[in-house]
């Protein structure tokens, strides 16, 4: 009867400590996707959709505007979703529960706020420049390559 008790006394702890791991995980999970909405990911993933809805605009006029918000529901909001999912175990490999919390305080405050409100405006702006530069690169080294002989 006292190996029987051990037993279930055992099991409960391990029952506990599975539960609390996975309680500390989920607040973990839930703290990562706070700071996304809070750093400006979330804003810079809907400023991209405006982006390419403007490029697909050019291709397909015709389309409503709530065409593009039934688009924007029932298919970027999910791939995004999908996405942001994706990135959470790759934000945690790299970063503490005490590192998203210290995130998260900074984004709270004004310079913080200012970041997050400006990130999606830098990003845009930032990949328009990069993808010119690129292509001047690209055809830099290809004129390289070419005056090389190869």
């Amino acid at each position: 009867m006292i190996d029987f008790m051990k037993k279930i006394i055992l099991s409960l702890v391990i029952s506990l400590s599975v539960f609390s791991v996975y309680a500390q995980d989920d607040a973990f999970t839930a703290d990562v996707i706070k700071m996304q909405e809070l750093n400006g990911t979330v804003a810079t993933q809907d400023a991209m959709f405006q982006q390419i809805v403007a490029q697909l605009k050019l291709q397909k006029p015709m389309v409503s505007d709530e065409m593009w918000g039934k688009l924007k529901k029932e298919v970027y909001d999910v791939q995004v979703a999908e996405l942001n999912k994706k990135l959470i175990p790759i934000i945690k490999k790299h970063y503490t529960h005490e590192d998203v919390k210290g995130m998260i305080a900074f984004y709270q405050t004004p310079a913080g706020k200012k970041m997050a409100e400006k990130t999606p405006l830098i990003t845009l702006e930032s990949a328009q420049l990069s993808q010119t530069w690129a292509m001047g690169l690209m055809s830099k080294m290809q004129g390289y390559l070419a005056s090389s002989g190869f």
